[in-house]
């Protein structure tokens, strides 16, 4: 078995992966994701980003930008 260390870009792309398999399991029983569960799926997401050193100016430029237009 292969063996993922913690905190590694594996497993965030392993819990991201997992995420995605459930939301395309709960898109098939249900029409559409209530907007709290997107938005926590989205902190979620990015905490997860935060963690590795790459994206995170990245992930602030962004943040910004949207905040900006709304």
């Amino acid at each position: 078995m292969y063996k993922i260390e913690k905190g590694s870009l594996e497993e965030v792309l392993m819990i991201l992966q997992n995420i995605g398999l459930q939301l395309n399991d709960y898109e098939k029983t249900n029409t559409m994701i209530p907007v709290a569960s997107y938005k926590e799926l989205l902190e979620f997401s990015i905490a997860i980003a935060r963690r590795t050193n790459d994206v995170s100016d990245t992930i602030d430029e962004i943040i910004e930008t949207i905040e900006d237009k709304l």
